[in-house]
């Protein structure tokens, strides 16, 4: 670790240890801080020259005060539910089904842990970005991909793009530029994890994880095969505890007829909970399972039937 000392008729010292934090201060000959529209200007009378000295772990800097800059890593990330998309509306054979979203189903607060908000404006827009439901998205460590680094709750529209609360933006997380794991779960589909580890920057990245069977870990276990050319998460896992099984098949069944809701039993995402939930998804993906850890389980979700 090196100790840095900034000098321009001024001292600035900041001291890191593993125990304490000093923070940034200055001893100057002149100067001045002020503050004009929420704005802060801070200046100290510094030399025309400056130049960096170093000695061994210690560095001598003469120059400036520069302001800390934390950038956030931007993704966009893209997939597929099987629920909402089986059975598309004619013509958009390519987009997911908005059902609930016309049927002013979708709530404007988050099903996931982290209860986002958003405006129930972000549902006005139609067409390919018009929005389908709430994901959860994590970024995963690079050596540990059981390892969560960051999550939060996002919406999907129906090409398939994942978009920040206010229903256009990239999601941005509070990281370093860095590789990592990327996964998407949903409160009534199987989750998935991207196959290989992601170079994500300020600069917005692109992660298509409906291309085919290689870019999610699990291949054909964790995606299903829509048929055109379109891998989708796997419909029926209604308690979200990772898998499709018999418990969901009992829990769903005495749902069956019940008025429109926003409910994890209508796994075709149709604003309502029939026997084509069962025959059509939840029966033939009965013995799938997630194909990655996830520690917190059923802490993810929280399941809001209205």
């Amino acid at each position: 670790m090196k100790i840095k000392i900034t000098i321009s008729t001024m001292l600035f010292i900041s001291i890191i240890t593993n125990a304490q934090t000093i923070e940034k201060f200055s001893i100057d000959s002149g100067g001045a801080s002020s503050t004009a529209g929420g704005i802060e200007i801070l200046y100290t009378i510094g030399e025309v020259n400056v130049q960096e000295l170093s000695a061994g772990n210690i560095i001598v800097s003469e120059g400036f005060i520069n302001p800390e800059v934390v950038v956030d890593i931007k993704i966009d990330p893209i997939a597929f539910f099987q629920g909402a998309y089986i059975n598309p509306v004619s013509g958009e054979e390519t987009l997911m089904r908005d059902n609930l979203r016309v049927a002013s189903l979708i709530p404007t607060t988050s099903p996931y842990a982290d209860v986002l908000t958003c405006d129930a404006s972000v549902f006005t827009p139609t067409g390919s970005d018009a929005i389908v439901d709430w994901v959860w998205v994590e970024l995963r460590d690079e050596n540990d991909n059981t390892n969560i680094l960051a999550s939060q709750s996002a919406l999907l529209q129906r090409d398939g793009n994942i978009v920040s609360v206010d229903g256009t933006s990239s999601l941005s997380f509070d990281l370093t530029s860095d590789n990592y794991f990327v996964a998407v779960s949903h409160r009534n589909h199987l989750g998935i994890l991207s196959a290989n580890t992601v170079a994500l920057s300020a600069t917005t990245t692109i992660l298509d994880l409906t291309t085919g069977l290689a870019v999610v870990n699990g291949g054909a276990n964790a995606v299903v095969d829509l048929g055109n050319g379109i891998f989708a998460l796997y419909a029926g896992d209604y308690d979200g505890n990772g898998q499709i099984q018999n418990t969901d098949l009992t829990a769903v069944r005495p749902l069956l007829g019940q008025p429109s809701a926003y409910d994890n039993a209508d796994l075709d995402m149709n604003t309502q909970v029939q026997n084509t939930d069962l025959n059509n998804l939840l029966n033939p993906n009965k013995g799938k399972g997630q194909q990655f850890s996830r520690e917190q389980d059923l802490k993810l979700y929280a399941k809001r039937k209205k």
